[in-house]
Parts: C-alpha cells; sequence; structure tokens
C-alpha cells in the first residue's frame, strides 16, 4: 500500500532519541531515511550498557525504537570525499535533520546559510539543548537537563518534603521529537505551495516550556501558588493520589468537586459526611483541606481494596487509574489489544516487546525493519548516488567510508 510520504528523502545526522525518532516516525510513513554515522557510530548505539541492557550488535534493544526502519551509512566527514558524499545526499534530500551543535556545523559547511543556496528547496532542521539565542545557547543539553531540571518540573510534579522526580532518561527527548515531526510536516506542506525550503529550530527547553505550559501559567507570582506544595496547597481534594487497602496508589481525577462530592462520598461509604459543610464545595474545602484529604484517605479509600475499588470507580464512571508498576505495563491487555506495544526478534533470535508508532492509519499498516547495523547500507546508498563498485572500494580504502 502507498504510505503518505513515499518518494520524500531524509538525511539524518542526529544522536540519541529526538532527531532520531523524529526521523523513524518519518520512516514509518513512507519517507526514505538515510542515517548518517561516524566511523564508531553515533553514541545511542552503546547506550544500553548505561541502563543495564545489552548493547551488542546482535542485541541492541534500546537504539531499535528511534532507528527503525531506517538505512546506516558511516561517512567521516573529515575528509574531501566524505564531504562531497554528503553533499550528494544532500541534493537529493528533501529534509535533512540534525542536532549536531551549530559550530561543528559550521566548520563542515553544513549550516543552514552555506546550504541555503545551494539546495534552495531543502527543509533544514535543527535540534538543540536551550534554544538558538541567550547566554546558553551553546551550552550541551540532555533532556535530563534542559527539558526536565530547567523548566522547574521535577519540583513543581513533588510535593514539598518528597524527593524530586528523577523522569526516565529520553521522555523528554521523545516529546520533542514529536513536535520536531509535526513542523517537518508542515514545512513540507508549505514547499508544495511555495517551492522553498525551510529552517525549523527547536529545543529541548522550549519544547519543555510548551509541554509544561500549565506549570508555566501558574508559576507567576500573582497566582501565589507555592512549589514545591504542600498538601495545605492543593486546590481540589483530587489533586492528590491516594492509597487503597492494599497499598496501591490510586488517581482519582474530579475537577468538579461541587458537582460531584455526594457521588463520591457515596461511593466510599462516606454518606454521613454528604451533609459536612467541609466537603460542600471547594470554597469549603480551601478553608481547611488536610481534615478533608484525612477522612478521604483514612475512612475511605484506606479501608477498601484494590480489586473492589478498581471497580467502584469504573462503575461511577470517575476518570481514574490504578498507578501501574513497570512490570505491569509490558502485560496490559489494552496496550497490546491496540498495537502500542508490538514484539520483535532481534537479529540473535530474542524477542523483546517495544513501543510501537501510536498514530495509525486506516490505508496501510506499519512495517517494521530492525534498526540498521553499523554502516549496513553505505555500499547501496553510493551506488545509488552513481558511485561505481571501485569508487566505493577507493573510498573505503581511504577512510571517507566505513
Amino acid at each position: 500500500m502507498s504510505k503518505p510520504l513515499q518518494g520524500i528523502r531524509v538525511v539524518e545526522l542526529g544522536t540519541h532519541i529526538a532527531v532520531p525518532l523524529a526521523a523513524r516516525t518519518l520512516a514509518d510513513w513512507g519517507a526514505e531515511v538515510i542515517k548518517i554515522e561516524p566511523p564508531n557510530g553515533e553514541p545511542w548505539r552503546p547506550m544500553g550498557k548505561a541502563y543495564g541492557v545489552p548493547a551488542r550488535s546482535d542485541h541492541n534493544p534500546l537504539f531499535q525504537t528511534p532507528n527503525m526502519n531506517k538505512q546506516s551509512i558511516l561517512i567521516n566527514l573529515k575528509s574531501a570525499a566524505g564531504l562531497e558524499a554528503m553533499h550528494k545526499l544532500l541534493a537529493g534530500a528533501d529534509i535533512f535533520l540534525t542536532n549536531t551543535r551549530p559550530g561543528a556545523l559550521s566548520k563542515l559547511g553544513f549550516s543552514y546559510e552555506a546550504l541555503q543556496e545551494k539546495y534552495p528547496r531543502l527543509i533544514y532542521a535543527h535540534f538543540g539543548g536551550y534554544g538558538p539565542e541567550g547566554p546558553d545557547r551553546d551550552r550541551p543539553g540532555f533532556d535530563i537537563a534542559a527539558y526536565w531540571s530547567r523548566t522547574g518540573i521535577p519540583l513543581e510534579w513533588t510535593l514539598a518534603g518528597n524527593i524530586p522526580l528523577k523522569p526516565q532518561g529520553g521522555f523528554g527527548d521523545a516529546t520533542c521529537g514529536a513536535l520536531l515531526t509535526s513542523g517537518l510536516l508542515a514545512a513540507l506542506f508549505g514547499r508544495e505551495k511555495t517551492g522553498k525550503g525551510e529552517f525549523l529550530q527547536i529545543s529541548l527547553y522550549g519544547a519543555a516550556l510548551w509541554f509544561n505550559n500549565c506549570g508555566v501559567v501558574t508559576y507567576q507570582p500573582q497566582y501565589k501558588m507555592n512549589y514545591p506544595r504542600t498538601v495545605a496547597d492543593m486546590k481540589n481534594p483530587h489533586s492528590l493520589l491516594y492509597k487503597s487497602k492494599d497499598g496501591d496508589w490510586f488517581l482519582i481525577s474530579i475537577p468538579d468537586w461541587d458537582a460531584h462530592y455526594a457521588k463520591l462520598l457515596t461511593m466510599l461509604g462516606l454518606e454521613k459526611y454528604i451533609s459536612d459543610e467541609r466537603f460542600q464545595g471547594i470554597a469549603n474545602f480551601l478553608k481547611n483541606p488536610g481534615p478533608v484529604i484525612d477522612i478521604l484517605q483514612k475512612e475511605g479509600y484506606g479501608l477498601i481494596g484494590t480489586r473492589d475499588l478498581e471497580e467502584r470507580l469504573v462503575k461511577a464512571d470517575f476518570v481514574s487509574q490504578r498507578l501501574f508498576h513497570p512490570s505491569e505495563v509490558l502485560k496490559d491487555e489494552q496496550a497490546w489489544a491496540n498495537g502500542y506495544l508490538k514484539e520483535i526478534t532481534l537479529e540473535d533470535g530474542e524477542k523483546v516487546a517495544l513501543p510501537a508508532n501510536p498514530v495509525n492509519f486506516a490505508s496501510f499498516r506499519e512495517d517494521y525493519a530492525l534498526a540498521p547495523q553499523l554502516g549496513a547500507d553505505t555500499r547501496a546508498v553510493l551506488k545509488k548516488l552513481g558511485y561505481s563498485d571501485a569508487e566505493v572500494d577507493e573510498m573505503l580504502a581511504n577512510g571517507a567510508v566505513k
């Protein structure tokens, strides 16, 4: 079946997750994605070791998700022949995306300004840590620093006295990859109208502020919100998590407390408090939130078993969710039923479950080709560019490619 991006060529000079994941998404939807790697491979290839999982050439699960459905070519961009091959790739490309630092790109002659005149239809996307301007524009940034820590999220999402949140690696990068993908698609659409390329820039820091928009608003001093918050700072009895009798945590979201508090108290067997003015509306709750929260936990949720509580919440049609342990996610029937998890077989024959692209098209099904081995497509890509076998052999011999 035809995919919407068939005929689009993408050249990725990217590392880690955000840029490679954006390119992987385009590949899923039909684009030809050529991943440019340095002679030793991009730094995410061995990163599984830092997470306690294998990072062998025949078993590298962490490398798979950002890099499936691509081709890999190893080019030494410090060699004249390597630079020439890179320019031939760009001459036939629709999209070039990279997170290489601007200074290094300029030295190689791959700044946007240098490429704009040569390839006027090229869509050029650059991803960085803190943005192209300002005092920190040249600082390196992983998502744990520029995305999470710089925007206040680990403290905002933690109650006072608790350990600050430490998110799983790559989570912020992945959100940036999604935002970058949307920008690239908009640029492709715009080029259909104008015939001209585009320059996109996105950063970890800027994306984090965008995605944490509710937090950014409430940080502002005129709203008098304290961070990290305490129980007394809660504006709704269900801005907190509650524990069942069995010790499982539950999230119950009831934004309109005034309309639903009686239904909730009845569900919890706390009808005697329906006439208690402390429960009758958010205004009364805010006068002294501590006792209300205490009653809900100790006399309500804390006396109900996990399964019983889940059934009651579903029956009452409240937005709720028991907090899963990570080990439960891979057994979740809901994920498998919707194809959000896929089992793949790695090169050594072992199977691993990976998250799947969650955007499902009615007109085609996703293909899942394993991430390319290091430089596996070097010869094939160069021959497609017009190089002969002898010329490729010469480039291999002099180290221009590998």
